[in-house]
């Protein structure tokens, strides 16, 4: 997307929230001005993803969604439906692989 919209300079935070070994490694493209960082923290997925974007004053928050998973995402809402309610930024909400 960054590279559709022609962005010179980027600085993408790449979120995991769980345990290090599960973490995803994802290509990272390799453009002049784009910088990458790589966190994984513990803790509640939602209040983590709205915290790093907070801490980052991002601009958008790109994330992969699976949809409702059981009886509290259907009272609350999925995660993805949380993080849009609350975020202060854009949410881009790409459905994951299976």
């Amino acid at each position: 997307m960054a590279r559709a919209l022609g962005c010179a300079k980027v600085h993408f935070t790449l979120l995991h929230v769980g345990e290090p070994d599960t973490a995803p490694h994802p290509e990272r493209p390799l453009e002049p001005g784009w910088t990458f960082e790589s966190k994984v923290v513990s803790g509640d997925v939602v209040d983590q993803i709205l915290n790093t974007s907070e801490d980052h004053d991002a601009d958008l928050i790109v994330m992969p969604t699976q949809g409702r998973d059981g009886f509290l995402d259907a009272l609350r809402g999925s995660t993805t439906e949380q993080v849009l309610r609350a975020a202060r930024c854009p949410v881009l909400a790409v459905p994951a692989q299976a």
